[in-house]
């Protein structure tokens, strides 16, 4: 398998960002794959979450502060980049290293506010608009979701996949357990699908093939369940 290099960025904080790295992150690990974990958040969440499992994966996670040009020929498999909630020097960076950006989003007029600013940064670095796609989360039948929603249209933003809340991903992500521990299958499934999109994209881009839209479009709708939302 060629090496995945996945950035998880927005200049707002609050909207899921370090959860879904680490979703990324221990999903490849689960699937047998060595990981690198870039961690370029002054908080430093996404290597206190990826700390608890460092002994489950033992030799496979890696977990560093700093992202540098030669983590390219780094040996593993997936390269997962947790961002600053800002556009600078280091983002600006994991944008560039990055095959695929993802960028999660809330039913809120802030998360989707600053993401032209993103789209014209990633330009800038060669980045085509499908290379960073948004990632809902929680998005539900609401007005404020509605809006959000028609705004992400009229704007001709790629989604890549919608994400249920979970109340137990949180729990799993801070409680150094697996984030899918007590989530069934269908709970799991559009995470999964996720995972399974950014492969496919950036199997596509390695083939030399431009337009990845189409990985973000095959959104087919799935029976979820709702009872641990």
């Amino acid at each position: 398998m060629s090496k995945i290099a996945v950035a998880v960025l927005n200049r707002k904080g609050g909207v899921g960002k370090t959860t879904v790295a680490v979703i990324l992150a221990q999903i490849a690990l689960v699937r047998h794959n060595k990981v690198l974990a870039v961690d370029l958040d002054p908080s430093g969440n996404f290597s206190d979450a990826l700390g608890f499992m460092k002994n489950y994966f033992k030799d496979s996670l890696r977990i560093k502060k700093t992202l540098e040009d030669s983590d390219a020929d780094a040996p593993e498999e997936w390269i997962v980049i947790d961002c600053p909630p800002n556009l600078e020097d280091d983002s600006k960076h994991a944008i560039d290293f990055a095959d695929i950006v993802v960028v999660p989003v809330r039913p809120d007029f802030f998360s989707l506010s600053n993401l032209g600013v993103m789209y014209s940064t990633a330009k800038k670095s060669g980045k085509e608009k499908a290379q960073l796609p948004l990632v809902k989360i929680g998005y539900d039948t609401s007005a404020m979701s509605k809006i959000a929603n028609q705004i992400i249209s009229e704007r001709d933003y790629p989604v890549a996949e919608d994400l249920p809340l979970h109340k137990r991903i949180p729990f799993n992500v801070t409680s150094g357990l697996v984030w899918s521990t007590g989530l069934i299958a269908n709970s799991r499934r559009p995470y999964e699908k996720l995972y399974d999109k950014i492969l496919k994209a950036v199997e596509k881009l390695n083939a030399g093939i431009a337009d990845i839209n189409e990985v973000w479009t095959d959104r087919k709708e799935e029976e979820i369940d709702n009872a641990d939302i």
